[in-house]
């Protein structure tokens, strides 16, 4: 097996350096979050939800980033906060659909404004036409990332 060259060559991987910055971006959100009391997980959730209501699992899973399993835990979490609710389809009586609940949407919306801050925080250094071609990049990255279950 070859050696990396240096350092750099791993610092300088695209991978290594979005794992990174969504790292730290991640904690920092994290810590303004605990007075709402919810972790980031419960967050992206709700966020999910306050955009796309009455999601399915499947959906909700996509969206928020997480596997189902870890996400039946985080809806048991916020359902017990009063936070989501779980709706039967009135398509299909077997398809379950989520959606904030009044106070969850309430929560949600206060904390929009805190996202919307660190977004800014985040891109204040770049030009309005590079954080387009940013989030293009980062668009197709994630779109190309499916590929990568075929190698497997």
């Amino acid at each position: 097996m070859k050696k990396p060259k240096s350092p750099q060559e791993l610092e300088l991987a695209i991978p290594f350096l979005l794992t990174r910055a969504g790292g730290r971006m991640g904690n920092a959100f994290a810590r303004a979050l605990k007075p709402f009391g919810l972790n980031l997980s419960e967050w992206r959730v709700c966020a999910s939800l306050l955009y796309v209501p009455h999601q399915s699992l499947t959906e909700l899973s996509l969206h928020a980033t997480t596997d189902t399993s870890a996400l039946s835990r985080i809806l048991d979490r916020l359902e017990i906060q009063d936070l989501v609710k779980r709706d039967r389809s009135s398509t299909d009586g077997r398809s379950i659909r989520i959606a904030l609940t009044r106070k969850g949407e309430e929560l949600a919306q206060s904390i929009v404004p805190l996202a919307k801050q660190h977004e800014a925080v985040l891109l204040r250094d770049f030009a309005a036409s590079d954080v387009q071609s940013l989030r293009a990049m980062l668009l197709k990255l994630y779109e190309n990332a499916g590929a990568l279950d075929d190698l497997l």
